[in-house]
């Protein structure tokens, strides 16, 4: 049910916001690949991950910034369960 509300909260947002970056919707598909994550769907907790780091840069820019670590670790996560130990250290250590 979880995933189901996130998603129509996606929906809502992006109806709402068009296909510019924002940062509910960065943060929303943050929370989708928790859930894919938990699911063991890493392909899609990856790819979400990345629209949503993404989305962040372009909030942000190259400067330090607490949701772009957190991302930058989940996706290190998701790597290493994937099996990418190089991509996953890079991520990591970004």
């Amino acid at each position: 049910q979880a995933k189901q509300q996130l998603e129509e909260s996606l929906r809502m947002n992006r109806s709402l916001h068009g296909d510019r970056n924002h940062p509910v919707i960065a943060a929303t598909l943050h929370a989708l690949d928790l859930l894919s994550l938990q699911a063991g769907d890493l392909i899609h907790a990856k790819l979400r991950l990345e629209v949503s780091l993404r989305m962040k840069r372009s909030f942000h820019g190259d400067r330090d910034h607490p949701d772009i670590a957190a991302t930058l670790h989940e996706l290190g996560l998701v790597s290493r369960q994937a099996g990418d130990l190089t991509q996953a250290k890079l991520q990591l250590e970004e």
